[in-house]
Formats: structure tokens, C-alpha cells, sequence
């Protein structure tokens, strides 16, 4: 039942550099064969974005008295990752990452749910690990680091997405005010979303343009390549400011006339910085032919 389809050669090279001498060396061939033969037995957890130990062993409690602990070190498993590997993923344990939501999954991939209930696939997460090549990064309500891994596009959208009580319709629970999250792109085709018209209040409201981090906190941007990453905002570009700070060395991303309501004021900040893009103060970022009415792309 033993299955390694989360492994991420890449992000597992990434998380542990010191395995890279042993390959360089030819002691070794890969960073898989040195998960497999190594790093499984040893507890090393960090194959993949979307698997997170913790996440796993907490929304999984039965199978705490199975993981060794200084306390219970005859258990038959190394860590809740060993266990996902043997077992867990062909019994569609979805429970896995910050970074995977199986309930939104489904709701965007209804198509699936046959194909589920045959046995085709034992989760959303299976289906998504092996045959997605995008995804969509989400952060919490507070401060987030996200970075984009493992599949050719990447959205980072650094704010709080839910499902709306009832109906089950994906709306954002946080606009990003009051936090200072960090996004970080990968190789891969990244986009920094930093307004989004996805339904934006209880009403389920679909086609506002929704600004995030209007008022105080801003997303700060690493790694941005110009000519294959992309930045989403909310239009109209007349309201999008921007400049070189920190002597040249970053680009400021500024706003002028997006409202924010607190305490049931609206606010209007007359120049809000909305984002960050570090090393990027001598970007000349243009606007995209992709962008529509209620988004607009830069690159």
C-alpha cells in the first residue's frame, strides 16, 4: 500500500541542503532515494508543501498511539507522515496541510464526487496530488509566509477563504487589513493576488472587485521573475501607484480611493500601500491583455 505520490523531489531538496553533496557525490541518486532509504525511517516530514505533520497527527487523533514518541518508542510508525505513506493516503485521509482545503476542492471540482464515491479516487486530495497542475494558496486571518511549490501555477492569495454557512459558496472571511503577510513564488508560474471578485460578503455578491489590504497591513513579494509571474489587482489602474523605496532597492505598490469600513466608517486612506515587491525597485510593471473588468493583471 506503500504510495510516494506527495514527494516533491524539488521542495524535499529545498527543506533538507545538505542531501544535495550526497547526490552531487553519487552516493545517493535522488532526494527520493534518500527519503526512501533514510529520511522516511529517520523522521523527516517535509516532502511536500502539502502534507504537514502536525495538521496530519491533530486532525487524526486516532493514530497518536501508533506514532513513537520518547514515550512510546515501539510504535509502529517513524512519524504520521510514515503512516499517511503506508496507509493513510489509500484511505483518503484529506486532514493534511494549512494549504488544503478538501470541502473548497470539491465545491470547484463537482465532477468529481462520482468518481469518489466508485472508488476511482478515495479523496479530492488524491485526485488534486495527482493530477493537478495548479493551485491556489490560501493564508488565515492573520499574519501569513506562503510560498508557491510543486505544481506549474501558483496562486498565493495571503487573506482567508471560507465557505459560506448554508450554501456552501466560497467567499473571503478577512480583506487582509491589519495584516502583513509574505508571499513567495517558486518556479513555477506564479500569480500575487491582491484583489480578487470572488464573492466578498454574506450576500454572495460574485462580481465586486474585492481590494485586499486596503487601511493598515500590506503583502510583502519575493521572488517576483517579471515575464512569467504576474501581480492581480483591482482595477481601474488610475488608482495603482508605483515607485521605488528603500533606496531603489524595492517596489512600493500604493492605492488612491478604495474604501474601508471599520466600525461602520468609511475610511478612504489617500495613499495606501497595498504591497511590496522586494528587489523590485527597478520593475516597470505593465498591464496585461488578460485583464478584464474587475481585475487587472501586471507583469
Amino acid at each position: 500500500m506503500t504510495n510516494y505520490d506527495i514527494f516533491d523531489e524539488q521542495y524535499y531538496r529545498a527543506q533538507y541542503p545538505w542531501v544535495k553533496p550526497a547526490i552531487d557525490a553519487g552516493i545517493i541518486k535522488s532526494g527520493r532515494e534518500h527519503f526512501e532509504k533514510f529520511g522516511q525511517a529517520g523522521g523527516l516530514t517535509k516532502i511536500s508543501r502539502y502534507f504537514d505533520e502536525d495538521t496530519y497527527v491533530e486532525g487524526n487523533p486516532d493514530l497518536k498511539p501508533f506514532i513513537r514518541t520518547p514515550n512510546n518508542p515501539n510504535a509502529p510508525f517513524s512519524t504520521g507522515l510514515d503512516h499517511f505513506i503506508q496507509y493513510g493516503y489509500e484511505q483518503g485521509r484529506s486532514q493534511v496541510s494549512p494549504d488544503y482545503d478538501e470541502a473548497l476542492y470539491l465545491e470547484s471540482r463537482r465532477d468529481l464526487l462520482p468518481f469518489i464515491q466508485n472508488g476511482t479516487f478515495k479523496s479530492g486530495y488524491q485526485h488534486f496530488i495527482q493530477f493537478a497542475t495548479s493551485a491556489t494558496v490560501f493564508g488565515t486571518s492573520g499574519n501569513d509566509i506562503l510560498s508557491g511549490s510543486g505544481v506549474a501555477y501558483v496562486e498565493l492569495i495571503g487573506v482567508k477563504l471560507g465557505l459560506l454557512p448554508g450554501n456552501n459558496i466560497p467567499w473571503y472571511e478577512s480583506n487582509g487589513s491589519n495584516e502583513f503577510d509574505t508571499l513567495i513564488g517558486g518556479s513555477s508560474r506564479d500569480t500575487f493576488v491582491l484583489a480578487d471578485v470572488l464573492r466578498n460578503s454574506k450576500l454572495g455578491d460574485p462580481f465586486a472587485p474585492y481590494q485586499f489590504y486596503v487601511g493598515p497591513g500590506f503583502a510583502t513579494i519575493r521572488n517576483f521573475t517579471q515575464g512569467q509571474d504576474t501581480i492581480q489587482i483591482s482595477p481601474p489602474l488610475e488608482n495603482i501607484l508605483m515607485f521605488p523605496i528603500n533606496n531603489n532597492r524595492d517596489l512600493a505598490i500604493q492605492t488612491r480611493g478604495y474604501s474601508l469600513v471599520e466600525n461602520g466608517v468609511t475610511i478612504t486612506p489617500p495613499f495606501d500601500t497595498i504591497a511590496v515587491i522586494e528587489g523590485g525597485g527597478n520593475l516597470s510593471l505593465n498591464l496585461l491583455p488578460k485583464s478584464g473588468t474587475f481585475t487587472s493583471f501586471l507583469g
